[in-house]
């Protein structure tokens, strides 16, 4: 009787386990037939039986189950659960054989289900909440790909910026940090945005060498956003290499005299010199050689169109030139009491006002019709072009010109 006894025991124990693998199959087959709730209470039932808790195939099968739901809810927490799933199956055994022949499509199904979450939340400006899930994007990429199963899912360059932009949205700056420096090693070419917050991180760190290369990189990305070019002399001014900038552009210069691009960004870059801004593009104090800067700044500016006479950029920056040199003197009779209204300092200001607007007033002009002429405008020419008509509808309302600051006004409405 006693063999025959542990005889019976032994064959209950395998009866257990073989119920308990059929609970496995009958989730399979369930989540084939679309019938998610008993799939999810079969697998789960086998996962909690101690003869079955540690079956890799159980685990991957639960995977599946939440791959599933995760695809057709969009659900991130679903894709979480079941990413740990595989991870639970694959470390119990790491050459299943269903994970070698499925296990990729099926982790890019995760993948893209957390980081699709993480731009939505992206989206509504959950700059934490979105971090988070694009963390957890990569991290799952990052398992998968070191695991040698034969295929590997590719890094989404975009993410890795918006991982980097959420997590400094989120005050993160550290980890902001390491995702920006990797996006911008990906060479990730859609943002600029990124090179203006990364060289903006190296220079908070004090790191010059990489604050400039970063600006250097950019530029060549991005020739047309002038941000980089006001960020190279904002480098510049704060090491106290300004005239060593100018001094190497002005080689530049003489040695392609006909290069209009390179000449434009000499011009622009001795303007800027002659009037330095900060971070915020507050007026910072002028130069002691300001006025030879300035008269410097036309007569390269005036070559660039002797070049190129209807550009539009360099049209409005030489129109700019003469405008905010109106300005400046404006201020300056302003300033004057009632008193010295009326004095000859008063009206060598006026003179001077009414001549530098003169000035400027063609070059607007002209620039308004290559920028109108252009289509579809960049940002950055965007942005030139509304400050031309904001220009060219106060100089035509100084100078009673009417009807055609009711021009500008539509034209300003219109972009």
């Amino acid at each position: 009787m006693k063999k025959l006894f542990v005889s019976l025991l032994f064959c209950g124990a395998s009866f257990a386990v073989v119920a308990q693998k059929a609970k496995i199959n009958s989730a399979d087959e369930a989540l084939k037939g679309d019938k998610i709730d008993q799939a999810k209470a079969d697998i789960e039932a086998a996962l909690a039986n101690e003869k079955t808790k540690d079956d890799a195939r159980a685990w991957y099968v639960k995977g599946k189950i939440y791959e599933t739901v995760a695809l057709k809810n969009k659900s991130a927490a679903d894709a979480e659960t079941a990413y740990d799933a595989f991870k639970k199956a694959l470390e119990i055994n790491p050459k299943l054989p269903e994970a070698l022949l499925e296990m990729n499509n099926r982790m890019f199904n995760v993948y893209a289900t957390i980081g699709n979450a993480g731009y939505g939340n992206l989206n509504e400006q959950k700059w934490d909440s979105s971090y988070q899930y694009f963390k957890k994007a990569g991290e799952v990429r990052d398992y998968y790909n070191g695991k040698n199963l034969g295929g590997s899912i590719p890094t989404d360059t975009a993410m890795v910026f918006y991982a980097g932009y959420a997590a400094q949205q989120a005050g993160k700056k550290d980890e902001a940090f390491e995702m920006l420096k990797k996006a911008a090693a990906l060479k990730f070419k859609n943002e600029p945005a990124l090179y203006v917050v990364l060289a903006q991180q190296y220079e908070e760190r004090g790191d010059n060498a990489n604050w400039l290369a970063t600006i250097d990189s950019a530029k060549a990305m991005f020739p047309a956003d002038k941000r980089f070019n006001d960020m190279e002399m904002l480098y510049y001014s704060k090491t106290g290499k300004t005239n060593e900038l100018l001094t190497m552009m002005e080689k530049k210069v003489n040695d392609n005299p006909n290069d209009f691009a390179l000449v434009l960004d000499y011009a622009i870059r001795v303007d800027n010199v002659a009037n330095p801004r900060d971070e915020k593009g507050a007026d910072l104090p002028k130069p002691a050689n300001y006025d030879e800067l300035m008269n410097k700044a036309e007569e390269v500016y005036k070559k660039a169109l002797a070049l190129k006479a209807d550009d539009a950029t360099a049209n409005f920056q030489l129109g700019a030139l003469y405008f905010n040199r109106a300005v400046a003197f404006n201020k300056e009779l302003n300033a004057l009491d009632s008193k010295q209204q009326s004095s000859p300092k008063a009206k060598e200001l006026q003179t001077k006002v009414q001549a530098l607007m003169d000035q400027s007033l063609p070059y607007f002009e002209k620039a308004d019709a290559g920028f109108s002429g252009m289509g579809k405008l960049e940002p950055s020419d965007k942005r030139t072009y509304e400050s031309a008509l904001y220009a060219l509808q106060k100089i035509y309302a100084i100078k009673n010109m009417n009807d055609k600051v009711e021009v500008v006004k539509k034209k300003l409405e219109s972009l």
